[in-house]
Parts: C-alpha cells; sequence; structure tokens
C-alpha cells in the first residue's frame, strides 16, 4: 500500500513537523510494509527538519507563482483567482453548474495525476482548515476527489466558520471525506453551531502525541548539550512565543499589551529563583512568514535580570526541542505545538489560547486547568496559575504520565483504523 501525506504548512512550523513525524511513526510502528511519500510546502527545509525525503507541492508552487505576477493583469487575475478559483473547483468536483466547463490551471491536472499512484491520501492535521486562511486551504481535498482517491483527514481542529464561502467548501469536504478525525471535540461543537455536515466527523487525538520519543535523529548534539548544560544551572521555565496576528483583533488586545503582559509574568519567575528559557516552535526558515525568536529578542529589552533569560536562537527540530522541553519544569506556550512536545517529553505545559484548538486538547487529555485564555495573560492571573502549578508538580507529573499513555494508546487506534480501511478501500 502506498500513501501520500499531505503535510500541514510547512515544517518551519516545528508544530506541524511535530504532527507529520508523529503520524509517520505510528504508521511504520504499525505497518512497516507501508510506502510512505511526504509532501510540504518547503520540501528542502522539511526534509532536513524531519531527517526523510519530502516532495514538492506543486499546487502551493502554483500559488506562490500567481499570486507573485506582475502588472495590472496579474492583480486582475489574482482578484478573479480568489473569487472564482474554489467554485470551479467544486464544480468540477460535483460536474455541476456551467463553471464545471472551465479549464482549471494545469498545476491542478498535474496534481490530479500525481495522485494516481496512491492507494490513499491523508490529510495530516493542525489547525489547518480556519476561516482566517481562506478557502484555498481546501484545494488539496477537492483535487483528491477529482483523482477519485480516498481521503482520510487525520488529527484536525476545524472552524470557526464565520464567513459564508468558507463555510460552503467546507461542509462539502468534509462531507465527502472519508473522514475526518478531530483531535479534540470543540471543533465539532463549532460545525454543529454553524451548520457544516458532522457526518463524516471521528473522535482522535494529535498526532505529535505519537511522536517516538526515543528517537535518536538529533543533528544540533552541539546545541541540545549547550542548551542542557545551561538548564541544568538553574530551575527552567521554558516560554514560546509568537506574533498574535491574525488573531490579536479577534482576540481583542495587541501584540504590545501580549508582550509587556508576558514580560512581568518572566520577571516574576526570574524574581523567584527561575531562570527562562524562550523557545520557538516557529522560525523564518526557507522563507516561513513567522519566526517567533524576533518576539522572544523584543521581549528581552523588556526582562529586569536578562542573564536568566536566554533566547535559543538555534534552527532545532521539534525532536531536539522535545529533548531540552523535558529537561525543564514546566512550559508555559502560546504555541499549541510546543505545550504538546514538552508533554510528551515529560513537562507539564501550560497552553495560552489564542484559538479553541488548545482548550479542547487539554480538556481531551483530561487536564483543562492547564489551558487559559489569553486574557489570564494580560490580567496577571497566570502569573498566580504558574506558581501554584509549580508547587504542585510531583502530582501533576504522575496524572501526565497517565494521560499522554492514554493519548499514545488511542492514537495508535485510530491511525490503525485508518490504515485497515485504506487497505480495504472504505
Amino acid at each position: 500500500m502506498k500513501i501520500l501525506i499531505l503535510g500541514n504548512h510547512t515544517c518551519g512550523n516545528r508544530g506541524d513537523s511535530a504532527i507529520l513525524r508523529g503520524l509517520i511513526d505510528a504508521i511504520h510502528s504499525l505497518d512497516k510494509s507501508v510506502k510512505i511519500d511526504v509532501m510540504s510546502r518547503y520540501p528542502v527545509s522539511s526534509a532536513s527538519l524531519l531527517g526523510r525525503p519530502v516532495i514538492k507541492d506543486g499546487l502551493y508552487e502554483h500559488m506562490k507563482k500567481a499570486n507573485n505576477a506582475a502588472g495590472v493583469m496579474g492583480r486582475v487575475k489574482k482578484v478573479l483567482r480568489r473569487k472564482y478559483q474554489h467554485k470551479v473547483l467544486l464544480a468540477k468536483v460535483t460536474e455541476r453548474g456551467k463553471l464545471s466547463k472551465v479549464s482549471v490551471p494545469k498545476a491542478f491536472t498535474d496534481f490530479v495525476n500525481t495522485l494516481e499512484q496512491y492507494d490513499a491520501i491523508i490529510q495530516v492535521g493542525g489547525s489547518f482548515f480556519v476561516d482566517l486562511y481562506g478557502v484555498s486551504q481546501f484545494e488539496h481535498a477537492l483535487c483528491s476527489f477529482m483523482a477519485k482517491k480516498p481521503i482520510y483527514m487525520i488529527g484536525h481542529s476545524v472552524g470557526p466558520f464565520n464567513d459564508p464561502q468558507f463555510n460552503e467548501v467546507a461542509n462539502h469536504v468534509f462531507s465527502h471525506a472519508d473522514a475526518l478525525v478531530l483531535r479534540e471535540t470543540v471543533s465539532r461543537d463549532l460545525m454543529e453551531k454553524s451548520g457544516i455536515n458532522t457526518e463524516k466527523v471521528e473522535q482522535g487525538v494529535d498526532t505529535a502525541w505519537l511522536v517516538d520519543r526515543e528517537a535518536n535523529d538529533i543533528t544540533l548534539e552541539y546545541a541540545v548539550d549547550h542548551w542542557l548544560n545551561v538548564i541544568r544551572q538553574r530551575k527552567t521555565v521554558a516560554i514560546t512565543l509568537r506574533d498574535l496576528a491574525p488573531f490579536d483583533k479577534r482576540l481583542g488586545t495587541t501584540q504590545q499589551a501580549y508582550e509587556k503582559a508576558f514580560a512581568i509574568m518572566v520577571n516574576q519567575l526570574i524574581a523567584n529563583g527561575y531562570q527562562v528559557l524562550a523557545l520557538s516552535t516557529c522560525t523564518g526558515i526557507d522563507s516561513y512568514n513567522k519566526d517567533d525568536r524576533m518576539v522572544a529578542l523584543k521581549l528581552q529589552s523588556l526582562i529586569e535580570q536578562p542573564e536568566h533569560y536566554h533566547v535559543v536562537m538555534d534552527e532545532l527540530n521539534d525532536l531536539e526541542m522535545g529533548k531540552l522541553l523535558g529537561a525543564c519544569q514546566l512550559t508555559v506556550g502560546t504555541r499549541l505545538h510546543s505545550a504538546i512536545i514538552s508533554m510528551n517529553f515529560g513537562t507539564p505545559a501550560i497552553a495560552i489560547n489564542y484559538e479553541h484548538k488548545s482548550a479542547g486538547i487539554m480538556k481531551q487529555l483530561g487536564m483543562p486547568e492547564m489551558a487559559v485564555e489569553i486574557r489570564n495573560l494580560l490580567d496577571g492571573s497566570l502569573q498566580q496559575k504558574v506558581s501554584e502549578t509549580l508547587e504542585k508538580l510531583p502530582e501533576i507529573n504522575q496524572r501526565l504520565e497517565t494521560a499522554v499513555q492514554a493519548e499514545r494508546e488511542n492514537g495508535l487506534r485510530m491511525v490503525e483504523a485508518v490504515l485497515q480501511r485504506a487497505r480495504e478501500g472504505k
């Protein structure tokens, strides 16, 4: 059996890397005979960080080239593409309406032809199908329908659904996929509230829980050793930061207020005898458009004892981050997958919600108290939460071990069930 795994965004985001790695690790642990191809928007950096070959996403290459077309005609085509391309693809899939006769760019027919060699397509999860990201997120799935290939969406959070155009495509894709396996329950609630078909919805887990924690492909061993030595010198709390956009307006806050509130919490931790290690799941490798290290560096100017605040600038992969987070006392993460990676490597984490996914993941884990709202950071109450958590680490660590093991077992059952259905062509 040959499977194509479509990666979420790029491994410039180490959360996406952990999601991909966990699914691959799980498939190989269950059935080593399965042949896997991985596709990413940025195959060079993704291959380096994952430690395996990765093929190029032709649809993304087409979109990037088309959006960068110069001149008035280029701008006009861009507007038309954003308005009609998804409608044309949807008409092609349903074989209804006048738009079904409109030809699609060669990149789409080439992609459909590429899918012919696979027995099944897995679109691995994360928060990929979000209204703020637009309808282009559904193009791979629509091409899979055109190729008449089974597509399984594993480990997703979906929504919100505040855009009618987005909702129309989501409703079709989610109701015609072979399975939409959610990693938490809040997404299903959002689907039901917005009238999105839930017939194909199944309950699963985030595949980052399935990363093999004993894997040895550490490429930056010297950097990992350096930071492990730093961590050993003083009790350490790890943090992850981010540029809140495009969620800042929906959250009703500003980047400046967020950074100021985080600095206050860091200063309090340092005053209490801890050092703080700022790690970044998102960096600007291979032109990825986010670099959390820059937010961490900006925070540095607000730290009263900067000698106890360390910004990790190395290009670590998710496994290497896990080694470091596993040596810390606690992680306070704005990036959800920094929290998941931390917990998977044995260190409790508090996740700061900027989307519904963090609350949903922690609820499913059986530790809902470990997810807090962004307002808890802004009003200072998160400081108390962090202090209380650090005081209760022995008890929390025991609960965490049991909870993570349960998620891993559920996740392996989830992947095994999908593999079985793919073998049977169901």
